[in-house]
């Protein structure tokens, strides 16, 4: 036998299935393994800044308008401040009646929901550039920048803004997935993300301007020329046909919503320096440090929320870097220009929207809240990506100078560069979050809530809660009748007291809120009358009327009057303040009855009560409630 015989024949290719059955599972696919470190890790961060913090101003008002209406069309399409989101009513309503005033399950869905649009943007990202390890630092801007922490840990924002970016991603990689393709179904996906934004925040109608100058820096052989453009146009006519369409629908939905009872648009024009101002601060102090892991430091914008407040030299280092990166990519990176234009588009048009919304009440510092920039995330990444990466089939995407840098520059010193770069952007991004983080625990009426839920459901049944005005500050005038205690508890009431406090009009033992929360019986204190005559009752009614001085005129305010009587029967009456009345019932025996007016005048009367009944009233006050001193 010779040695060739004797030789045992293998396969020429070698066997890795061994191989990578032995490789641990982290390692064997290492850019689905960055994928999850930079999702797990911007979880992580949003988790321990979401954990500390609660429920704040609208998040209690629009879970109070939850409980007012049934799940129906006429709540979800109701614009309200301005705003037509039937996807966050819809969730407002569906956490009211499962889980009121229960922060654990909002935070959860916050972090579910924030996992899943970063899913998104990882699927937009790999339709564009194809999975490749460069495909993470886009997405690792997306997920750590600071820019979107304020829009995504509070409720009220949540419910639009991650929606609309969730809309803004699917929108995106399907339009871009149909300009290769072709195919109806990619441009109906696209149309079908589109009216999702539209069904979750207004804004979205900045997107159409934005992704037809999207579409030329997407299509790379397409030229900057009049037929060209048409040629694309006519190519790709479904897609905005499909846009055209659910923008008609819309504008019908919008209009009607807006033009119902209660719906409220609160737009306004600003003045041109409000407007110049909110321009400059929402570029300058906001977008730009916010892209490059800023802002270094916050200040407080309501007692649970913050706004930018960097220092000024960091954020003119954040210019100049931030400028330093347009100026290189415009140099070595070829059609760059359109995504520019493109990010200025959408920029410019959530500036005029927000411009529109907001500035002419909240003034210019409006724009250093960043949560009115967040989903100006997704075409930043877009264009990010577009400066690092070619496109999916994109041939010859680097100019000259491009190509020559990379020949003369080590890849070692590129390679750490960028790590450095990274490693800095990194560490700038979780120190704005901690920032943030200080300000959003620090909710001064957490306590305030929780008590307030346990006194309710320790009140016995039939207790008479008197309505009044919340005692702290927790969402002030500006959120009218929602700033009541009735409409306040309505979500975490039950329905015999829900129903008790819409319906009740008078009271002889009423329970008042306190500022710490309990339901504590209360005097009124105020306008009082005077001590009656000697060895009399009081004032006794003649021909069924009777009239209680009081000592000073109360002017015009929504009081509380309290009458104190003793009656030797049951009868009915009616309390009058000014042009007020009330209807009452007086009980036998020493007793006082309280009502709600707003009025004002010198005297009390009370007429329409019972000629066969002997009854004398011995005080009246009008004024505030204020709670009794337990004993």
């Amino acid at each position: 036998m010779t040695t060739t015989e004797a030789t045992p024949q293998h396969s020429a290719e070698p066997d890795h299935s061994a191989e990578a059955e032995q490789t641990p599972w982290l390692l064997r696919d290492p850019i689905r393994t960055g994928f999850l470190a930079i999702l797990l890790l911007s979880l992580a961060v949003r988790y321990n800044i979401l954990r500390d913090s609660f429920f704040i101003t609208d998040d209690f008002m629009l879970q109070s308008r939850a409980m007012d209406h049934e799940l129906g069309w006429d709540y979800l399409t109701r614009v309200h401040t301005g705003h037509f989101e039937p996807i966050g009513f819809g969730f407002m309503w569906l956490l009211t009646h499962l889980a009121p005033w229960n922060w654990t399950v909002a935070m959860l869905a916050m972090l579910v929901a924030q996992a899943l649009v970063a899913i998104l943007v990882w699927r937009m990202l790999t339709e564009l550039f194809t999975r490749r390890a460069m495909v993470l630092v886009p997405f690792a801007l997306y997920c750590l920048t600071p820019l979107t922490i304020p829009a995504y840990t509070w409720l009220s924002a949540a419910i639009i803004w991650l929606p609309l970016t969730a809309a803004l991603a699917g929108a995106i990689a399907n339009h871009a997935v149909y300009l290769r393709s072709g195919r109806w179904e990619d441009a109906v996906w696209a149309v079908f993300w589109f009216c999702f934004g539209l069904a979750s925040f207004e804004k979205i109608v900045i997107y159409l301007p934005f992704i037809a100058v999207l579409s030329l820096a997407l299509s790379p052989t397409v030229s900057l020329k009049v037929g060209e453009i048409v040629g694309l146009v006519r190519r790709t006519w479904v897609v905005w046909a499909g846009y055209a369409a659910a923008s008609v629908a819309y504008l019908v939905i919008y209009l009607d919503g807006s033009s119902r009872a209660e719906a409220s648009t609160n737009l306004a024009v600003p003045s041109l320096e409000q407007l110049s101002e909110f321009v400059y601060l929402s570029l300058f102090r906001t977008m730009i440090p916010g892209s490059l892991g800023g802002p270094w430091d916050w200040q407080p914008a309501s007692y649970a929320g913050a706004m930018v407040d960097s220092p000024r030299l960091f954020d003119w280092v954040c210019w100049i870097v931030f400028a330093a990166i347009v100026v290189v990519s415009l140099i070595t990176r070829r059609r760059i220009g359109r995504a520019w234009v493109a990010l200025l588009v959408y920029l410019g048009g959530s500036i005029a929207a927000l411009g529109i919304g907001r500035v002419a009440y909240s003034g210019p510092l409006a724009a250093l809240e960043t949560r009115y920039l967040a989903d100006t995330v997704v075409p930043l990444v877009v264009v990010i990506g577009m400066c690092l990466m070619a496109l999916d089939d994109e041939q010859d995407a680097w100019l000259p100078q491009a190509r020559r840098w990379a020949a003369a520059i080590p890849r070692t010193t590129v390679a750490w560069t960028a790590g450095v770069a990274c490693a800095l952007w990194l560490a700038l991004s979780l120190h704005s979050a901690n920032g943030y983080a200080e300000f959003s625990a620090a909710n001064p009426y957490k306590n305030f809530v929780k008590t307030t839920e346990a006194s309710l459901r320790e009140l016995p049944e039939g207790a008479q809660i008197f309505d009044t005005p919340l005692p702290v500050n927790l969402l002030g005038p500006l959120f009218m009748e929602y700033n009541d205690v009735s409409r306040f508890v309505a979500p975490v009431a039950t329905p015999e007291q829900r129903a008790d406090l819409a319906t009740r009009e008078f009271f002889d033992t009423p329970l008042m809120l306190t500022p710490e929360g309990t339901f504590e019986p209360f005097r009124v204190e105020g306008f009082a009358s005077p001590a009656p005559l000697e060895d009399l009752c009081g004032w006794q009614p003649v021909d069924g009327r009777a009239a209680v001085p009081l000592t000073d005129p109360a002017y015009p305010w929504g009081w509380a009057v309290r009458v104190g009587y003793l009656s030797d029967g049951p009868t009915t009456g009616t309390i009058h303040l000014g042009e007020a009345s009330q209807e009452v019932e007086f009980k036998a025996g020493l007793g006082e009855v309280f009502v709600s007016m707003v009025a004002g005048g010198s005297e009390v009367v009370i007429d329409g009560v019972d000629a066969d009944v002997n009854i004398c009233f011995g005080d009246a006050q009008v004024g505030n409630p204020v709670p009794v001193p337990a004993e």
